[in-house]
């Protein structure tokens, strides 16, 4: 003789089987969400730290007079608002190198460098940052025909973009900050 089948155990079991299901599908879900919040989380910092790391970069290469080096941080058609508000459009890496080189041929080369902060960082977008640092030049910037700039304040703002996997600045305007 077959047992008797109970329609109403297999409506509990059913029942049981899809709570576990739906139990198990909760889980994943709020998992995998908190799985992408927190990769779009690390994929913001790690672009934060490379867009800092560029800023770097490239205050490091002005302290150092490398017009090379500034260039390549930039995009080949930079757009650079100097301190005294003149627009310079280069027309090409080896164009701003030029640019760059015969600003430093003025500098003495034992300036001291400036002290330089970054105040801000806001993405734009997922490729483009607006960046906003203070330099203190705190005594001034020496010139090799004996003048000197006297120490002064200023508030750069750049326009970093990154294209093709790499961060570059596409703009940067020096605005001297007045007291």
């Amino acid at each position: 003789m077959k047992p008797m089948r109970n329609p109403l155990g297999k409506h509990v079991r059913d029942k049981f089987v899809t709570g576990v299901w739906l139990g198990i599908a909760s889980i994943l879900l709020v998992s995998s969400s908190a799985l992408a919040s927190d990769q779009r989380h690390h994929s913001a910092a790690d672009e934060e730290a490379a867009v800092r790391a560029v800023i770097a970069q490239w205050v490091d290469a002005y302290q150092a007079l490398d017009a090379r080096r500034i260039a390549a941080l930039e995009t080949p058609d930079v757009q650079i608002v100097d301190r005294f508000g003149d627009l310079h459009r280069p027309s090409g890496t080896s164009e701003n190198e030029k640019l760059w080189s015969e600003a430093f041929q003025m500098v003495r080369r034992d300036t001291t460098p400036a002290k330089v902060t970054i105040d801000r960082i806001q993405f734009l977008t997922a490729d483009v940052a607006l960046v906003q640092a203070t330099w203190k030049f705190g005594e001034g910037i020496l010139l090799v025909d004996g003048d000197s700039i006297p120490p002064f304040s200023q508030v750069d703002t750049y326009v970093v973009i990154k294209s093709h996997g790499v961060w570059l600045i596409a703009a940067h305007n020096m605005q001297e900050r007045k007291p």
